[in-house]
This record gives structure tokens, C-alpha cells and sequence, in this order.
């Protein structure tokens, strides 16, 4: 089977199933990253200390515009000889596009990965790889890396002569399952994203990036560096992460508002997806003062609204 019949056979696949679920991730792709300098030049770009990384390893990071406004966050990868970024699918190539500007004399070679594919793995009952989260294992299928969350996830990157094999878990103890799926836990494990639609939206601090281990405040500059470290050492976020729920049969817009019962802006979504009972869960960046208010997405009151931290004093 290839990658496009398992998505294909993926369309017919609905959520909520137990056991072991093997999820083809479409909506994610991959930029590869390599040269000599690939290191330095991606040191210097993002929110987290690239130097840090250890081969076959992940971390969360984001990469700024100059007003420390996200114009995407990402999972990036080490590998032996190259580095990936892992990114929604409608920024892959206006994020490809960015990094080559900023090349200049860099030996460092930018592109779109066409032939890489990113699935995620959901499996209680099985560990296929490290239990370490953000730490990678290569296996016989690809490279497995342990993610974040209540439930055993892992992200795999897998070629196109991987997904056969790939395929064969299906006649064994694993499933398919909707991208769907991926999305929710995504959300409920309170790891920020961000889309084209809320490119340059939040600051890394509005979406919790910091606290999920996104953003190093010890490394070099980047862009953006001087707001995002004004705002850690000097203020405190006025904004933050928070998981909303609520019933509905349309998913909220990315980016769209929050507001409170006398139409105050509270805030806005960052991303939305339903539960497989059909109930709607969301992250929102609020207004920490928003705390305890009624708030609505539209017409549509949520059920509750929860922080994912507390906030913590300053370093």
C-alpha cells in the first residue's frame, strides 16, 4: 500500500476506537534543512537553543517575525546528516520561502520534502519506540518520537518504502484513524501551533510556547529576541494558553475571537477539533484577567474554560 491509498483507506476511518492507532498526518510536511552550517544558520533563526540538540532528537521551537509576532511553530528535528521541520502544511512552503531569504551566504541548503511522510502513532498498548518524550528511535519503519501527553504518542517520519511495511501493522494490533484524532490530543496536551490564518497572530508567551519548552532564554539573539525576552525578564503576559470546550456542530475558525457576554475581546482561537462524542475542544489565547467569564465563539457559549499552567514568577 502507498501513501496515497492509505489516505485514501484513512477517509473512511472514524475516531474513538481503543487500542493502537496508526494516523497519517497529510496536514503536516516537511522542510529538510542541511549543509555544513545548517546548525548556526538555524541557531540564529529560532526560539530554541538548536545547539542543544542531540541527533535523533526533537524540540519544540518558533521561528519570529522582527515584533516577536510567530510566523510558525514547529517541531524540529536532528538527524545524522540533516535537520527537519515539522509544520502545518499550509506554511511549508511560505516558511521554506522565509528561511532561503535569510541563506544569504550561509552553507546551508533549504526544501520541501516530498518524499518524507509524518504519521502519528497513539498506542497504549505498545511502545515502539523511547519512552522519553522528544527523545527519537530509529526502527525498521522510520524514525519514532516520543510526544508529549497523557496518552503514549509518538511522531513518526517514514519514507515512501516504509509505508508498506508501514501498512502491515494494520493486519495486527493497529488501526487507522482520522487526523482528527492526532489534533485532539494535540490540543488537550496544550501544544501550541500555528496556521496561516494566524500567522503573526501571538507571541510565543500568548500561546504558552515558553512553558511548553519552545523558547530558550539563554541562547543568542534571533528574530524577534528582544521582545519575547523583554516581556519574560521586565513584564509579565497579559495573555496565555487555555483549553476551552464546548458543544456544537461547527469548529470554530482559527483565529477567530472570544469575547465575554457584554462583547469584550477576551481573546482568540489557536486551534479546534472535535471529540469523538461529537463535543468541540479548543485552545484559546486569553486574557489572564478573562479568567472566570462567560465567553463565547460566536453564539456559542463555552462550557468551560481551564488554564493548562499556572503562571509562573519570572527566572
Amino acid at each position: 500500500m502507498n501513501w496515497h491509498k492509505l489516505i485514501e483507506q484513512q477517509s473512511k476511518a472514524t475516531p474513538g476506537s481503543a487500542g493502537n492507532s496508526l494516523i497519517p498526518l497529510p496536514g503536516r510536511q516537511l522542510i529538510q534543512i542541511t549543509g555544513e552550517e545548517a546548525k548556526s544558520f538555524l541557531q540564529n533563526l529560532l526560539t530554541n537553543d538548536v545547539n542543544a540538540l542531540q541527533i535523533n532528537q526533537s524540540q519544540l521551537s518558533g521561528f519570529c517575525n522582527p515584533k516577536g509576532r510567530l510566523l510558525s511553530v514547529f517541531q524540529l528535528i536532528r538527524r545524522q546528516d540533516d535537520f527537519l521541520i515539522v509544520l502545518p502544511a499550509d506554511l511549508a512552503e511560505p516558511i521554506s520561502q522565509r528561511l532561503n531569504m535569510f541563506k544569504l551566504r550561509s552553507k546551508a541548503d533549504i526544501k520541501l520534502l516530498q518524499q518524507h511522510h509524518v504519521l502519528g502513532l497513539v498506542h497504549p498498548q505498545a511502545e515502539p519506540g523511547t519512552g522519553e518524550n522528544w527523545q527519537g528511535k530509529i526502527i525498521d519503519q522510520g524514525l519514532v518520537i516520543r510526544q508529549p501527553g497523557q496518552t503514549p504518542r509518538s511522531l513518526l517520519i517514514a519514507d515512501e518504502t516504509n509505508i508498506e511495511a508501514l501498512s502491515s501493522w494494520l493486519d495486527k494490533d493497529w488501526h487507522l484513524a482520522p487526523e482528527s484524532e492526532w489534533q485532539q490530543h494535540e490540543i488537550e496536551a496544550g501544544l501550541p501551533i500555528v496556521f496561516a490564518d494566524s500567522k503573526e497572530a501571538f507571541t510565543p508567551q500568548q500561546i504558552n510556547l515558553d512553558l511548553a519548552g519552545g523558547v530558550s532564554f539563554k541562547k543568542g539573539c534571533y528574530p524577534g529576541q528582544e521582545v519575547v525576552a523583554r516581556l519574560h525578564y521586565l513584564g509579565k503576559p497579559s495573555r496565555r494558553l487555555f483549553l476551552g470546550r464546548l458543544d456544537g456542530n461547527k469548529l470554530p475558525d482559527i483565529n477567530s475571537t472570544v469575547t465575554g457576554a457584554d462583547g469584550e475581546t477576551l481573546g482568540h482561537v489557536v486551534q479546534a477539533q472535535f471529540t469523538p462524542d461529537q463535543s468541540i475542544v479548543c485552545q484559546l489565547s486569553m486574557k489572564l484577567s478573562a479568567a472566570g467569564k462567560s465567553a463565547l465563539i460566536g453564539d456559542q457559549e463555552l462550557e468551560s474554560v481551564t488554564a493548562f499552567v499556572d503562571e509562573p514568577d519570572a527566572d
